[in-house]
């Protein structure tokens, strides 16, 4: 889903989260997995998979990620080809999230002062609470590898974030992600490109949540580049189809137009299964001259 809103989730709340603000982990009261895989320009591609496991302490989230150039002609020094050789990333990461006040009782349930999302099998919570704000914490830690040809190098980065939540679903996120050392390849270092994010969002309801609007809007500085913003719209129909529509406004920095569709399952299920919530998503992602890249991802909650 991230991808199609133009990556503007700082104050949203998901297992996809532990990419832009861990902190929104501690605010689902269900676990949840997602899984996408992403068709990049000319043979690179990305697997991707996060999940995220509520417990009485809080929220525990993994994730892994892999980006694979695919095979890449290589030439020796006097400009022969010798045959293909690759690129590689891989990302493992490990995050813990908590929110205050911290009602253990709701687990499982929808907490009515958050962005409705689209699950139907949720009951929300019916209960007096006595706090009319939501705030939420959490930190990530993450081994980063890269890969070229027969070398290779890793380093330890880390991420930390805050959500704010107020009356009438109005959130506000901020987080500073991929701080840490420098990445070595043979005798050069590297500092790695870390971020600082600041971001709101708020839904808006057509009687009978015919319709949901959710918007959300991004400020980010990069370490190596200029500020740019990032807004993303999704339309929920029913709690059923989800339109999604994105813009950032990075120049000659990849995609700034995108968007992308979900498709709710969850009332398919059981009332009583285990797994309470099925999605699929798609995004499309346009490079300009360069090309598109699609991506296709399930999310499920239990």
């Amino acid at each position: 889903m991230p991808a199609g809103m133009g990556e503007a989730y700082t104050a949203m709340a998901g297992p996809d989260s532990i990419l832009y603000n861990p902190a929104g982990l501690g605010l689902l009261s269900y676990s949840a997995l997602s899984v996408s895989h992403n068709q990049y320009l000319e043979d690179i591609t990305q697997e991707y998979a996060a999940v995220s496991w509520r417990t009485p302490y809080g929220t525990v989230g993994a994730l892994f990620s892999s980006l694979s150039s695919g095979g890449i002609d290589s030439y020796d020094e006097n400009d022969m080809l010798v045959g293909k050789t690759s690129t590689g990333h891989r990302m493992m990461a490990l995050s813990f999230s908590q929110s205050w006040p911290h009602f253990r009782k709701d687990a499982g349930k929808l907490d009515p002062m958050l962005i409705t999302p689209s699950w139907t099998r949720v009951e929300p919570v019916q209960d007096y609470r006595p706090k009319a704000y939501r705030f939420s914490a959490g930190a990530t830690i993450k081994k980063i590898s890269e890969k070229l040809a027969s070398e290779s190098s890793s380093v330890y980065a880390y991420d930390a974030g805050a959500l704010l939540v107020l009356p009438r679903h109005f959130h506000i996120g901020a987080s500073a992600m991929n701080y840490g050392g420098k990445q070595k390849f043979v005798s050069e270092s590297y500092p790695l490109p870390s971020s600082l994010r600041f971001g709101l969002a708020k839904d808006f309801h057509t009687v009978n949540d015919v319709m949901i609007f959710t918007l959300a809007s991004d400020v980010v500085k990069y370490s190596d580049r200029s500020a740019m913003s990032a807004t993303g719209l999704q339309v929920d129909i029913m709690r059923a189809f989800q339109l999604r529509l994105g813009y950032k406004s990075q120049k000659d920095a990849g995609s700034r137009l995108c968007g992308g569709f979900g498709l709710n399952f969850d009332r398919l299920s059981d009332k009583n299964s285990f797994v309470r919530g099925a999605r699929l998503d798609y995004s499309y992602l346009d490079y300009g001259g360069i090309g598109v890249t699609h991506r296709v991802g399930v999310q499920m909650i239990w």
